[in-house]
């Protein structure tokens, strides 16, 4: 099973049946505040360990980050353990660009950027 899933293939999925998917998202609550894709759960990567039983893992896990680096990372680990999950490529970064409907917008924390 590919451990990676391209952002067309992605859209396709959560247009289509996003009822189907478990969208893990590992970058910090303040990234997530200003950009996310719809339908995903916050999990800081420093958090996910211990938050393991929080995923519905009878879903399509996809892990997502900014740009795939984070979430190739935690994919690979957890497959290594015995957890079936795929990264996005590109992450965040690439399916806004491709993707608006896709995508919520949040708001700018200014404490995190002073």
């Amino acid at each position: 099973m590919a451990l990676e899933i391209t952002s067309v293939e992605f859209k396709k999925k959560l247009l289509s049946a996003p009822e189907n998917l478990e969208l893990i998202d590992v970058r910090e609550k303040s990234e997530f505040d200003q950009i996310r894709i719809k339908g995903s759960k916050l999990i800081p990567m420093g958090e996910l360990e211990r938050r393991l039983g929080e995923i519905d893992w009878s879903k399509e896990v996809i892990f997502i980050c900014r740009t795939g680096g984070r979430s190739g990372y935690v994919t690979e680990a957890l497959r290594s353990a015995g957890y079936l999950g795929k990264n996005l490529a590109g992450g965040v970064h690439i399916l806004s660009m491709n993707c608006q409907e896709c995508m919520e917008q949040g708001r700018m924390d200014r404490r995190y950027f002073e």
